[in-house]
C-alpha cells in the first residue's frame, strides 16, 4: 500500500471515529438531561407524597407510604444512571483528545516524508 493509499485509508478511518464520537458526544448529552428530568419529576412526586402522608387520613397513610418507598427505589435508580452518563460524558471528552492527538501525530508522520 502506497503512502497515498495509506494517507486516504487513515483519515477515512479518522472520520469514521469522529463521527462516531460526534454521536456519541450527543447521546451522552441527551441522557444527561433526560435523567436529570427523571430526578426532577421523582423528587416533586416525593415531596407531593411527604406533604399527603401529613394530611393524617389511615388509608392515605398507607398508600403514601407504599408510594414513597417506590419512589424513592426510583430516585435511586436515577441518580445511579445520571452518575453513569456523567461518566459517559467524560469518556467521550477523553476520546475526543485522543483523537486530536492521533491526527497531530499523523499530520506529523505525513510532514516528515
Amino acid at each position: 500500500m502506497g503512502l497515498k493509499a495509506t494517507e486516504h485509508t487513515t483519515e477515512l478511518v479518522l472520520d469514521r471515529m469522529e463521527n462516531s464520537l460526534d454521536s456519541l458526544e450527543q447521546m451522552s448529552f441527551d441522557s444527561i438531561n433526560i435523567t436529570d428530568k427523571l430526578v426532577s419529576g421523582i423528587d416533586v412526586i416525593r415531596q407531593c407524597v411527604v406533604e399527603m402522608k401529613e394530611d393524617g387520613e389511615k388509608d392515605m397513610q398507607v398508600v403514601s407510604e407504599t408510594i414513597e418507598q417506590l419512589l424513592n427505589d426510583l430516585l435511586v435508580t436515577a441518580f445511579e444512571v445520571n452518575n453513569v452518563a456523567h461518566e459517559l460524558e467524560k469518556e467521550t471528552a477523553y476520546q475526543r483528545g485522543t483523537l486530536d492527538n492521533i491526527k497531530q501525530i499523523v499530520e506529523l508522520l505525513y510532514a516528515i516524508t
